[in-house]
């Protein structure tokens, strides 16, 4: 029957041993002949009791410390390490190839992709690693890093080519006809929007002759970069007396033109002028100002002429006035004189608001006008007019404007100004060439 009955395995000597002084509570010292071994585990346990040992004592470091077991000293790999390091450091191709830390060096792992074991294992030989250890690593690995930039800087991957290839313009991504239909569908539809934003700005300016609402009847005369316009006679100080100068291409103010025969024009015109009024004892004032605009305006100079008693007194009355305007608005902006060798365009940057007077060379001013740029947009555009007719002692260019003449009255004026002016016309030299 006893056969039958299942027995467990048969308890060791070291058990039993183990439980019986467990269980009289209390625990049996090891035999007197047992020896302590170290394993590889506890090697540097070894290592770190016969210091303790050797520094209680007073005693010189043995010269075989650590080198049971048939390993080397802890002082000789001390010293081959920092052999290696010297290499290393001359040439950054050498690699350390002894000792524990290579395990992380070589592997190239940074220390937020380690776990925590890794971590600590690395802490633990860093904490033992000598000056020229951690050089030597240093330095194999920044040579690792450079090696592998280089290699992919000069390697271009496949994606990177693909990509590449996608915004070549022979690309062999052929579009489909619906999308090539819808970009030039789209490319239309914006050029014509910027058309109609253009023409909404530029058939306001019936002074240029390329405007949809252009007067023809009102061109006196044209040369190959400017024209010579009458103003309307509502918009005038002196009715029959003031006069456009327009660019013929389109320009939002004259220092933008780059064409050096706009200004050459410009100074032809003048002269004529002055030469016909002169019989009248008045000068030419050139007066433009240009507002903020998006650049569909067509800019354009008016013509004043003055009686020689009023131009001597220009630079002040204009001086007073932009002073005032600038303190009024505080913007504080300097004025700008011009004269012949500092004219406009050098002294004005391009795409900027400005106003420009220009009275010429007169016996009371050494510069022949001010150039002021507008940095309010509160400015009037009427200023200069404005400025004009108080020097004058005449209303308001507002004022003239509530004036209506008869149908008749602006050709009149217009042929009575040409027959004047075809003695003086400079334009008429031209017709010959």
């Amino acid at each position: 029957m006893l056969s039958g009955i299942r027995t467990g395995k048969k308890k060791t000597k070291a058990a039993l041993t183990g439980s019986e002084s467990r269980r009289d509570g209390v625990a049996k010292e090891p035999p007197p002949h047992t020896t302590r071994t170290f394993t590889s585990h506890n090697k540097n346990l070894s290592i770190a009791e016969q210091l303790k040992q050797a520094l209680a004592e007073g005693k010189p470091l043995p010269s075989n410390l650590g080198n049971s077991h048939g390993s080397s000293s802890y002082m000789d790999r001390v010293t081959s390490k920092s052999a290696a390091a010297d290499t290393t450091e001359k040439d950054p191709s050498f690699v350390l190839l002894d000792g524990p830390e290579t395990a992380f060096s070589s592997s190239g792992k940074r220390e937020e992709d380690m776990t925590i074991t890794e971590l600590a294992a690395k802490e633990r030989i860093e904490a033992g690693m000598s000056w020229n250890e951690h050089a030597a690593r240093n330095v194999v690995r920044v040579g690792k890093k450079r090696k592998v930039k280089e290699k992919n800087t000069n390697v271009d991957s496949d994606e990177e080519i693909e990509r590449m290839k996608r915004h070549m313009p022979d690309n062999t991504i052929k579009k489909s006809t619906k999308q090539v239909q819808k970009e030039q569908e789209r490319e239309r539809l914006r050029h014509l929007t910027q058309y109609q934003k253009q023409e909404k700005v530029t058939s306001m300016c019936s002074w240029w002759i390329n405007s949809s609402n252009f007067t023809k009847h009102r061109l006196l005369a044209f040369g190959k970069h400017v024209s010579l316009m009458m103003a309307p006679l509502n918009a005038s100080l002196d009715p029959g007396h003031q006069f456009y100068l327009v660019p013929l291409k389109h320009a939002p103010s004259f220092v933008d033109c780059d064409d050096d025969g706009i200004w050459e024009e410009v100074a032809l015109f003048r002269r004529s002028l002055e030469n016909m009024y002169a019989k009248e004892r008045k000068g030419i004032i050139l007066v433009e100002t240009v507002l903020p605009n998006k650049g569909f305006w067509q800019t354009k100079m008016d013509v004043i002429p003055v009686p020689f008693s009023a131009l001597q007194d220009a630079p002040i009355f204009f001086k007073s006035s932009m002073v005032e305007q600038a303190d009024e608005f505080g913007t504080h902006n300097k004025l700008l004189k011009t004269s012949v060798q500092k004219p406009l365009r050098s002294v004005i940057p391009k795409k900027f608001p400005y106003f420009y007077i220009d009275w010429g060379n007169i016996a009371t001013s050494s510069s022949t006008g001010y150039a002021q740029i507008i940095e309010s947009s509160e400015f009037r555009h009427d200023f200069g007019l404005d400025t004009l007719a108080g020097m004058l002692n005449l209303d308001p260019i507002r004022f003239h404007r509530k004036r209506s003449f008869p149908p008749d009255t602006e050709r009149t004026t217009i042929a009575e100004f040409q027959s004047k002016w075809k003695d003086h016309d400079w334009t008429s030299q031209l017709e010959d060439e």
